[in-house]
């Protein structure tokens, strides 16, 4: 049984350097919780538990990415699939919640930032993500 369907769950990797917390949120879907280091040793096993969360849990699945300290384009892959396969079912939601800065610069630099709206709107957003502009200073992600 995967850890999605077993109602609350957590899956440790390699010494901890990642976890995946799935757990219902009582209205029919799932909050799930990345931490650590989301790179490519671990895309496969957090996508199928993604895959995993959105299938047995109807009402759509929150992703916490505050905890998150380190992800490439791997993990982006991960998010980009997991927001499609949500996107595939009438009524189901992919939302993140919460991201670390780590995460919000990696979607800003690869321009993927508005796929994945965070809690109220740009100052949601961690304040340290800047992206350096090759004509400028800095720009804030506008959500």
């Amino acid at each position: 049984m995967t850890p999605a369907r077993q109602g609350a769950a957590t899956a440790r990797t390699d010494e901890a350097r990642s976890t995946v917390n799935v757990e219902p949120d009582g209205a029919g879907g799932a909050v799930v919780v990345l931490a650590g280091e989301i790179d490519q040793d671990r895309a496969a096993e957090v996508q199928d538990i993604l895959m995993s969360a959105l299938g047995a849990h109807p009402g759509g699945v929150v992703l916490d990415l505050a905890a998150v300290t380190f992800c490439d384009c791997s993990c982006l892959n991960v998010l980009l699939h997991a927001r499609l396969r949500a996107g595939a079912d009438p009524g189901r939601h992919f939302k993140v919640r919460n991201m670390s800065a780590r995460v919000a610069r990696l979607l800003a630099l690869t321009d993927t930032l508005a796929y994945f709206p965070n809690g109220d709107g740009p100052r949601a957003y961690p304040a340290e993500v800047a992206v350096s502009s090759p004509d400028g200073p800095p720009d804030t992600p506008s959500g």
